[in-house]
């Protein structure tokens, strides 16, 4: 099951970044997960995994900054070296690309989880499935 990623457009500055963290706190928002990708000069593409993305949304939007919601795998791996390595060769025989991943947080002692950005989420999701790669449907 796919989940939903906020994808914000600020500036690079540390003022730009905290404003958004900031206004989720303010929210009551929980950020489970979070990357940054400088964009330029002075712009940055912040993508977050929150308990409540829809509501996130509209909390930024009150604060005058536009959120998308698009959809991510997010996948349970155990935390050992060449789990990532396991996960991309799963994926291998289907025609798909990594548009980008990034780490989270694990609550569980010994894994950890990534979010997936496919280009193709349900084929990706399907392969991993046969494979027994476990996805999370839930922040």
């Amino acid at each position: 099951m796919y989940r939903q990623q906020l994808t914000v457009l600020t500036g690079n500055t540390a003022r730009d970044v905290g404003r958004v963290f900031s206004l989720l706190g303010e929210a009551g928002i929980d950020v489970r997960a979070h990357c940054l990708v400088d964009n330029g000069e002075i712009h940055a593409k912040l993508r977050l995994i929150v308990a409540e993305p829809e509501r996130a949304a509209a909390a930024l939007a009150a604060g005058k900054l536009t959120a998308v919601l698009n959809e991510v795998v997010v996948i349970e791996v155990e935390d050992r070296p060449g789990a990532l390595g396991r996960i991309l060769d799963a994926l291998a025989a289907v025609p798909v690309a990594v548009s980008y991943t990034y780490t989270a947080v694990s609550p569980r002692p010994g894994t950890a989880v990534m979010v997936f950005r496919f280009s193709d989420n349900a084929l990706a999701e399907e392969a991993l499935r046969q494979q027994g790669i476990r996805t999370l449907s839930a922040a």
